[in-house]
């Protein structure tokens, strides 16, 4: 299944980044065959990293287990991780007229919310 990963990095944790970016591109490029797509969010200076995006093809408890690993998870700068599930309406420039969502198209599903304090728990933000 196709997962949303929305990552939200604590404020002023540029000096914990630093140690852990080549780790953190050695592991995004050791799990590269499940990831869609994948990049760093940043402040309006264009400079300051403020979190991530990634697509990826896994399930669940994968996607989990691929977050918690991190090691940008494991340096601490994690404030907020919004996992959910992502299907391709348009994708790679080109609008896809044959996608059908998943569920009825008014219900929305609790986000799974991975928070610093209390990874994998459940919350309706």
């Amino acid at each position: 299944m196709l997962y949303s990963i929305y990552i939200v990095d604590k404020p002023e944790s540029g000096s914990q980044r630093a140690p852990a970016v080549e780790a953190h591109r050695r592991y995004i490029r050791d799990h590269a065959e499940a990831i869609l797509a994948a990049g760093a969010t940043f402040a309006e200076d264009g400079k300051t990293v403020r979190g991530g995006n990634y697509i990826v093809d896994m399930d669940r408890d994968e996607v989990e287990r691929f977050v918690a690993e991190d090691p940008f998870t494991l340096a601490g700068i994690r404030e907020r991780v919004i996992v959910q599930p992502w299907i391709k309406a348009c994708f790679n420039r080109k609008f896809l007229m044959s996608v059908v969502p998943p569920g009825p198209p008014d219900v929305n599903e609790t986000l799974l919310v991975l928070e610093r304090a209390g990874m994998g728990r459940r919350s309706d933000h």
